[in-house]
């Protein structure tokens, strides 16, 4: 069991998720009831062939079978999506070609081949290419020692953290996600589901705004360092969702609408406390102004995202990293030096700035891809 589900149960939905649409496992002697608790939600699906030996159904020679691309697993291993992916892509690349990749235990007590089948059947993988491994973490294989298992979890946390990095904004990725992988790797042991997780942070976050509605100095300071510790287990139920491998629309649609409710609520609970420390009415206007603005932002990135075209990955992690949470670095500062009003004025006008900014270049970018379209 890694973080809860059957190692084997966790390769077949990897392997899901990448395309792979029909799976065949060497059972050897093992009973029934022990093959079916390794399956765990595959048990008894039609894509599962389950044989005691490969040979007993994949020919070798020439036939069309023989030649059917396929990746093969090795040992009790663990892995992550992008792992898997990587090894898949640089088959794709040299179609054909026999691949290898070595697990990072040190006794290589694993590893994953891609290549024709009749090829992965032949011994030993002479002429095989060798994939490195990014960061050396993963695969890793359990080999028979208590300690094997935690050993693997702890990689696997480590890599989503790895995986995360990419969408980051930069001090979260400096600071926050090498504080979440942690708290995601302990929390998914204890079993707790992401969603929890985001309620209980978006209760915090609105408790973060109470706090800086109130006219307190020291409560201006609490709600930004509180607002700190929020954005990072912000990350929490993402990580934790890929740990336990428990991924929804229902969960990323729960989380980006908390996120959005709680964003909203600090930029109010920010204006109130600058009204109720200088009794300006000029903060009902800005918020007004905020509130409207966030409207035309979300047009704005709504419109971007859909314009992505075929750098899609590329162009949607560049407005996820001008959209994140670094302001609450800033707010932290501002709020120890009692200047939280400047940072009041500047939002109010600077998510106006952000989506005009925001427009252009989409703009800009449908005229260079239409450009690009017309020229080939």
């Amino acid at each position: 069991m890694i973080f809860g589900r059957p190692l084997l149960e966790r390769l077949l939905l990897l392997c899901t998720r990448e395309g792979v649409r029909r799976f065949i496992i060497e059972t050897h002697d093992a009973p029934p009831s022990e093959i079916n608790r390794a399956l765990g939600s595959f048990a008894g699906k039609p894509e599962i062939t389950l044989v005691e030996d490969f040979r007993q159904i994949i020919p070798r020679g020439d036939g069309p079978l023989a030649a059917t691309p396929a990746i093969a697993f090795c040992g009790n291993l663990v892995l992550a999506r992008s792992q898997l992916r990587r090894a898949l892509d640089a088959y794709a690349e040299a179609p054909g070609q026999r691949m290898h990749v070595d697990s990072t235990d040190a006794d290589r007590g694993g590893a994953i081949e891609l290549g024709p089948i009749a090829t992965l059947l032949s011994d030993p993988a002479s002429g095989a290419r060798s994939i490195l491994t990014e960061r050396g973490f993963l695969p890793f294989a359990l080999n028979g020692r208590p300690e094997d298992r935690q050993e693997g979890e702890l990689r696997l946390a480590r890599s989503v953290r790895a995986e995360s990095v990419s969408t980051d904004a930069p001090l979260a990725q400096m600071i926050d996600r090498r504080l979440s992988w942690r708290i995601s790797y302990r929390l998914a042991r204890l079993g707790v589901t992401p969603n929890l997780v985001t309620l209980a942070n978006t209760a915090l976050g609105v408790f973060c705004a109470i706090l800086f509605a109130s006219p307190g100095y020291w409560s201006h300071l609490a709600g930004g360092i509180l607002f700190l510790v929020s954005i990072t287990i912000d990350g929490v139920d993402g990580e934790l969702a890929r740990l336990r491998m428990v991924e929804s629309e229902a969960g990323a649609r729960l989380d980006v609408f908390t996120d959005n409710l709680v964003h909203v609520a600090i930029f109010i609970g920010l204006l109130v406390g600058c009204y109720r420390v200088s009794h300006d009415r000029a903060y009902f206007w800005l918020l007004g102004l905020l509130l409207s603005g966030f409207g035309v932002c979300a047009i704005a990135v709504n419109r971007a995202l859909g314009s992505a075209g075929d750098e899609t990955e590329r162009w949607i992690r560049t407005i996820e990293q001008a959209t994140g949470r670094d302001f609450a670095y800033l707010l932290v500062v501002l709020a120890i030096f009692g200047k939280l009003s400047w940072f009041a004025w500047g939002a109010a006008f600077g998510v106006w700035i952000f989506a005009g900014a925001l427009w252009l270049l989409t703009n800009r970018r449908g005229r260079s891809r239409a450009r690009a379209d017309t020229a080939g």
